[in-house]
């Protein structure tokens, strides 16, 4: 799978049927962005906007983390945004174990292809995938991480999910709002250092 280019990929997502998921989507959210983005930010699951546009992060969270990330300079167009899983789970829950692992090969695809320097994980399903930690999010946020996932080496950069924001709308100093705005200043200033021309 890792040699396919992503528009096949993108059709094996879309006719996947390894896992319940399959059964109850409107349609795959595969992924969008630059095939060679050198960000790729990934969250834990399609939401109900995502399954009827098959758009990832356009509802209401992710409505957020764009300004979020456009309102720091970095914006959404540079960077490739997928999910653990391509199909959104019933009533939004968080993907069960089977479904992740069903969808594993896909992601895993993905960041072969992209070799990101630097993948964005948001929320915790993603973030103790990535890190194979047990820690939560607030945590593990607020600093870069290296790691060897599926024998990939990638350095990694928690947020907390934008949804998670919309819940803790303020953005005063020491907020989850402050602090993610803090991160991404951060993670601009890593990838300017790091890609000239950024």
């Amino acid at each position: 799978m890792f040699q396919e280019s992503f528009e096949e990929l993108r059709r094996k997502a879309s006719a996947c049927t390894l896992c319940p998921l399959s059964g109850t989507r409107a349609r795959a959210v595969f992924g969008e962005g630059p095939e060679n983005a050198p960000v790729m930010l990934v969250g834990e699951a399609p939401g109900a906007t995502e399954d009827r546009t098959g758009s990832p992060f356009t509802g209401r969270s992710g409505k957020l983390l764009t300004a979020l990330l456009d309102g720091e300079g970095l914006p959404r167009e540079k960077i490739f945004i997928t999910n653990m899983v391509k199909c959104r789970p019933p009533e939004n829950r968080l993907p069960a174990k089977g479904e992740l692992a069903a969808c594993r090969p896909f992601l895993a695809a993905q960041v072969a292809r992209l070799r990101p320097r630097l993948l964005l994980s948001v929320g915790n399903v993603p973030t103790r995938d990535f890190l194979s930690s047990r820690e939560g999010i607030t945590t593990l946020r607020g600093r870069f991480h290296t790691c060897l996932w599926q024998g990939i080496p990638l350095t990694v950069r928690p947020l907390f999910h934008p949804s998670y924001l919309l819940r803790n709308r303020s953005f005063a100093e020491g907020t989850p709002g402050h602090q993610t705005v803090r991160d991404i200043r951060e993670i601009l200033r890593f990838l300017m250092e790091a890609i000239p021309g950024f």
